[in-house]
């Protein structure tokens, strides 16, 4: 069964009645699954079966191609890509639909299948044509109904446990009954749908796919030291190297890094240099041309004036971690006389204000890195590697959008199509080994 599994992925088919269907009437899928035709159901629960194995299965594919010298993961590249879940982006509920959608349920249910059903005394005027035509389906109906509701306020609390700056309109926070694991978010062509965030490490020399994951997450941060101890963990230690993209770069993921001794070549965001416009309409004199004197912690601002150096503060995150943040200001009365005033504050403050991450350092040093020659080749290193991962599952293995729901058996899917792909691309190397040999 798995030989057709894999078969069928890396021919653009990942459903399961599709497995059962060509099991039986496709030649390939006999020839390779030695004639077996087990049930539909058989191949739905072999699928949800796989998530006992799969990830060992990876691993020891991995292994065996370091061990037979095929290839030398000590430079690999991460990045993430976001599949379509397997839900409507047309149905999308926040609390007060769910609530809605669910008290209504419970009535029809009462009025039609069981009177004992706890629910509101208001009579049902008309049966909506979104409730299911069976008492059973309506029971599901329920199910799905209630397990959401119970998620939307699992994300709320967490929302609300969040620092304030990033927390969400509570309104605006939706969630989808059919797959409640899906976050919701934009994908590569800004559609706003139920999403789940793919998380490849490859080799750069053989594209071979060193590890995998699903977050259900609408960015990569906080991924980037869980990749790396996947990889090192199948890699037994050997990864040296790692280029990402800027999403990567944060002071947090690099100071990771350094603590796994992994050098990692990303871009960093430059956020200070954004331009903001200023009540007055002139652009004002952005943050990083303030200079900052790292030995003797002094800043100074354009005018060359030295500032005043207010508090030093713990910024929380988004992950549960803090940084530093370094807090100065500059004299009203030094900042009134200054020429460069009308372009530096503006609106109703009097002085100018600056603060300056405690370890910015360590993204200066970053800069400097990715502005010499190996930094500069990085990005093209990293896309030629880990790129055509992605286009390879999306136009030929049928994987932007997904086929089961939930996170579980997403991480299945994703692990399926890692060793299909893994499989296809060691008879490739070993081929061609062998031809080089000859």
């Amino acid at each position: 069964m798995l030989s057709i599994a894999l078969f069928e992925i890396l021919n653009g088919v990942t459903s399961p009645a599709a497995w059962h269907r060509d099991a039986s009437t496709r030649d390939q899928c006999k020839f390779v699954g030695n004639g077996v035709c087990p049930s539909r159901t058989a191949w739905y629960d072999f699928r949800d079966r796989c998530g006992k194995f799969i990830s060992e299965l990876h691993r020891d594919l991995v292994t065996h191609a370091i061990d037979t010298k095929l290839i030398d993961p000590h430079e690999c590249a991460i990045d993430g890509t976001f599949t379509a879940a397997a839900a409507s982006r047309h149905k999308l509920f926040n609390l007060k639909q769910l609530n809605r959608r669910l008290s209504k349920l419970k009535r029809i249910i009462r009025k039609l299948d069981n009177p004992s059903q706890i629910a509101a005394a208001k009579a049902v005027a008309a049966i909506p044509k979104w409730v299911a035509a069976t008492a059973k389906g309506r029971q599901e109906q329920r199910h799905r109904y209630f397990n959401a509701k119970r998620r939307m306020l699992e994300n709320i609390e967490k929302n609300r446990a969040k620092p304030t700056r990033y927390q969400k309109d509570e309104l605006k926070m939706t969630i989808s009954p059919a797959d409640i694991d899906a976050v919701i978010g934009r994908d590569k062509k800004k559609v706003l749908r139920p999403l789940y965030n793919t998380q490849f490490v490859t080799d750069c020399a053989s594209d071979v796919i060193i590890a995998y994951d699903v977050f259900a997450q609408h960015n990569d941060n906080g991924t980037l030291a869980c990749m790396i101890g996947k990889s090192q963990n199948i890699l037994a230690g050997r990864l040296v190297t790692l280029h990402a993209d800027s999403g990567y770069c944060s002071i947090l993921d690099l100071q990771d890094c350094e603590q796994l001794n992994i050098d990692l070549y990303a871009p960093v965001q430059d956020n200070t240099a954004a331009s903001r416009k200023l009540p007055n309409g002139k652009i004002q004199i952005a943050s990083g041309e303030f200079a900052f004197d790292e030995s003797t912690r002094h800043m100074t601002c354009p005018g060359g004036h030295a500032m005043k150096f207010v508090k030093e503060v713990q910024i929380a995150r988004a992950d549960g971690r803090t940084l530093g943040e370094l807090r100065f200001e500059q004299s009203r009365m030094i900042c009134s006389s200054c020429p460069l005033a009308e372009s530096c504050f503006g609106g109703k403050s009097q002085r100018r204000t600056v603060a300056r991450q405690s370890d910015q350092k360590v993204l200066d040093e970053q800069k400097q890195k990715m502005d010499g020659e190996r930094g500069k080749k990085s990005s093209h290193i990293r896309a030629q590697a880990i790129e055509r991962r992605f286009a390879d599952g999306k136009l030929h293995r049928n994987q932007d959008v997904q086929n089961g729901r939930g996170l579980s058996r997403v991480r299945i899917e994703v692990g399926l199509l890692a060793v299909a792909q893994n499989t296809l691309t060691l008879y490739l190397l070993e081929k061609r080994r062998a031809k080089v040999s000859t």
